[in-house]
């Protein structure tokens, strides 16, 4: 729970102090006055990054030179405090007056949840989007998690540029030469092994949970369905049958085309004890990646690995993104969001819940059912609205601001 913040120099906002309390608290006022950046500078501080921009020098006042956020949080009896200057060269980020690398360092430690109108990306954007969603949640589950992320990350990055130098070198092995291809390839594998496995097992977890959440929100009239897609699990069903076919079958399965294979409820890349067999999808991968080095050479990037997967949501046997209507679109990204609450309140604790004018979007029907489930599952609530009399529940506290 935040229980106070202090904003400096963030957009249009200066000088702006807040204490918070449990329950729910409503920002309200016209628009350009400020309401989201105040959501957003909440969840900078407790997630590390800003759900609106990808860098945060975005953030810093058209006229301004920085900005300065601190904030002090209150969490099953222990009390953080936290600050972040950031200015057009530099970045300071501390917690509890320690230095810290960077804004990245504070992911996945005190959770918090943002609902906002361009959720609906969730279902109809690339699939990035969903992507980052799920490595949000995975790093609810453990801040392992996120620095798996990082390394992944670093190594593709590094990968990347070999290949692409390759390829404009016109096929001569760059710096580090082939010795070095070969070590980014078997730590790519491990790293990649070890995030698959992550992320099937979180599937397999929150498949249902979306599923659930929809049914309440739609009154059991849609039922949907979410499945892991990547082409790593066809590599596990070749691997299956690995007795069966030589390596050059093997490489002939792999080398495929074909829509990915996706697991959701079913047990496919599970071990007998019901884990995730991180061998069977190193192996997997290792395959994939020699049936793709030709290839890849001549594009110039990796064309294999879990940056490259996607969540699927079905209704009706259909994928959302292309059948769904906005109703069922913003239903299902609001199922979503409560999912990631869920899973923050199981790993880390109950987040702070943060609403950017969701229920002007939402039919009476599904607004009543969003706010009876905010009820039953935040602790803290800070919602953003122009209009007070659009929300459905009365707030504990109330803020209001002016242009």
């Amino acid at each position: 729970m935040i229980s106070k913040i202090y904003i400096e120099g963030v957009r249009s906002l200066s000088g702006f102090e807040q204490e918070f309390g449990p329950g729910i608290t409503v920002v309200h006022g016209p628009n350009g006055c400020g309401k989201t950046s105040i959501l957003e500078s909440v969840h900078l501080l407790a997630q590390g990054f800003s759900f609106r921009a990808r860098d945060l020098k975005e953030l810093i006042a058209w006229n301004g030179d920085e900005f300065l956020l601190r904030a002090t949080f209150e969490d099953s009896g222990r009390t953080t405090a936290r600050a972040i200057r950031v200015g057009r060269r530099s970045c300071d980020v501390r917690e509890n007056g320690e230095n810290l690398k960077s804004a990245a360092a504070l992911f996945g430690s005190l959770p918090a949840v943002v609902m906002q109108p361009s959720d609906i990306e969730l279902l109809r954007g690339a699939p990035d989007v969903r992507r980052r969603w799920l490595n949000e949640i995975l790093c609810f589950r453990s801040k392992a998690n996120a620095s798996l992320l990082r390394r992944y990350g670093r190594v593709l990055q590094q990968r990347n540029k070999w290949l692409r130098d390759f390829k404009r070198g016109g096929g001569m092995a760059p710096l580090g030469g082939e010795e070095l291809f070969g070590i980014l390839t078997e730590q790519l594998i491990d790293l990649g092994a070890k995030l698959w496995a992550a992320r099937l097992s979180l599937s397999k977890e929150i498949s249902p949970i979306i599923t659930g959440y929809y049914r309440k929100l739609s009154g059991g009239v849609d039922e949907i369905t979410c499945a892991y897609k990547s082409s790593i699990l066809k590599e596990l069903d070749a691997l299956d049958g690995a007795e069966f076919l030589d390596d050059a079958e093997l490489d002939k399965v792999a080398a495929e085309p074909s829509a990915p294979y996706n697991v959701s409820g079913d047990d496919s890349g599970m071990s007998d004890d019901g884990s995730v067999d991180e061998d069977a999808l190193r192996t997997a991968f290792s395959r994939k990646l020699r049936s793709l080095e030709i290839a890849e050479r001549s594009f110039g990037g990796t064309l294999a690995g879990p940056h490259r997967d996607d969540l699927g949501i079905c209704i009706g046997g259909s994928e959302m993104r292309s059948s769904g209507s906005q109703g069922q679109c913003r239903c299902a990204a609001i199922a979503m969001r409560f999912a990631a609450v869920d899973v923050a309140s199981r790993f880390l604790s109950k987040p702070i819940l943060l609403l950017d004018d969701i229920f002007a979007e939402l039919d009476v029907k599904r607004r009543d059912a969003v706010a009876s489930l905010i009820r039953e599952k935040a602790c803290q609530v800070i919602i953003a609205t122009p209009q007070l009399e659009e929300l459905p529940f009365t707030a504990e506290a109330s803020i209001e601001l002016r242009v």
